[in-house]
């Protein structure tokens, strides 16, 4: 029994721990990166499904999507001090041999659980505190302080909201540790650890049965926040 919980956590961790994110890039525009498993990945640019920006006054500013290049890049009307982004992980079968990134249509063998993966992302590049509000994802993680400040060993508070209400039992992943064993209280808020300098990524998790597409039985929908930490 111990072994097979050992690999439904393996296989878990290995489908979750991928994050959509945004970083500088040349000539003052931006890219969409896609995160997983401690290091950068290229994906299908028609992953990346929208993308926001909003100034230091947490004001809308015009923002496009270049999709020509061999990863989009993002371009801003003015500097950004946070990005919103829209990204879709794909299908995924459970089988033999774990989760596996790939049409349940067109999967051959024996399937154990099959589901859509979407990922939302929001990147703070400075800080203001309208930013404690909610930008209205349909799940989102906001920080109650400025993630700016926090320092390597702090924790930062965060609240977690679905459809426009806490979310309690959120469970988490960060670029630290892809099995962090906390979940949000019945407020929706959780303290999460950071021990390492760099980028880095916090997400929230939220799984449930899905109806609306036939292709699979399940879906799950992360949601992050990404900052420096210096």
């Amino acid at each position: 029994m111990k072994k097979i919980t050992l690999s439904l956590l393996l296989t878990t961790a290995a489908l979750f721990a991928h994050q959509i994110t945004a970083q500088k890039a040349e000539n003052n525009t931006y890219k969409a990166s896609f995160w997983a498993h401690g290091k950068f990945q290229e994906y299908k640019p028609s992953q990346l499904k929208g993308a926001l920006a909003f100034d230091i006054n947490n004001k809308e500013i015009n923002t496009g999507i270049d999709y020509s290049k061999k990863q989009p890049v993002l371009l801003t009307a003015k500097k950004p001090a946070m990005m919103s982004l829209i990204f879709d992980a794909g299908y995924w079968v459970k089988g033999e041999n774990g989760y596996e990134n790939v049409d349940p249509s067109k999967y051959d063998g024996i399937v154990y659980n099959t589901l859509k993966s979407i990922k939302y992302g929001k990147r703070f590049f400075s800080w203001d505190e309208s930013f404690l509000k909610p930008s209205g994802l349909p799940l989102e993680v906001v920080p109650l302080i400025n993630p700016l400040t926090i320092k390597v060993g702090d924790k930062l508070p965060v609240l977690v909201i679905k459809d426009g209400k806490a979310l309690e039992g959120a469970s988490f992943e960060t670029s630290d540790y892809e099995d962090l064993n906390i979940k949000t209280n019945k407020y929706g808020i959780a303290n999460i650890p950071v021990k390492s300098k760099g980028l880095q990524i916090i997400a929230a998790q939220y799984y449930t049965s899905e109806v609306s597409d036939p292709k699979v039985s399940h879906i799950t929908i992360q949601s992050s926040i990404s900052f420096e930490v210096k």
